[in-house]
């Protein structure tokens, strides 16, 4: 991580991590993988000529689908950037 890489980290960081849970994690991965997840089980049986679930299972599976993974990618992004933060770089080495 650079040194302007991490200074936006910073001010990434100094905003909270429930924050950027919700936005990187659920907005930005689990309400797009929510919503194709949501076709799929939609579509999926259209093609096969099968019934559609009820919209009750499909609601439950969307909250879970954006949750679960939205709460999980969030995390390891995360962790990933926190990594990268704390390891040396070589701007900090001339210093």
């Amino acid at each position: 991580m650079t040194k302007s890489e991490k200074q936006s980290w910073e001010q990434e960081r100094a905003k909270g991590h429930e924050r950027f849970i919700l936005r990187r994690g659920l907005l930005r991965a689990g309400l797009p993988f929510g919503i194709f997840m949501t076709l799929w089980i939609v579509l999926f049986p259209v093609f096969l000529h099968d019934p559609i679930p009820p919209i009750w299972e499909i609601l439950v599976k969307f909250g879970f689908y954006t949750l679960g993974f939205g709460l999980f990618m969030g995390e390891v992004i995360w962790r990933g950037n926190e990594r990268d933060y704390n390891k040396p770089t070589e701007d900090d080495d001339v210093a």
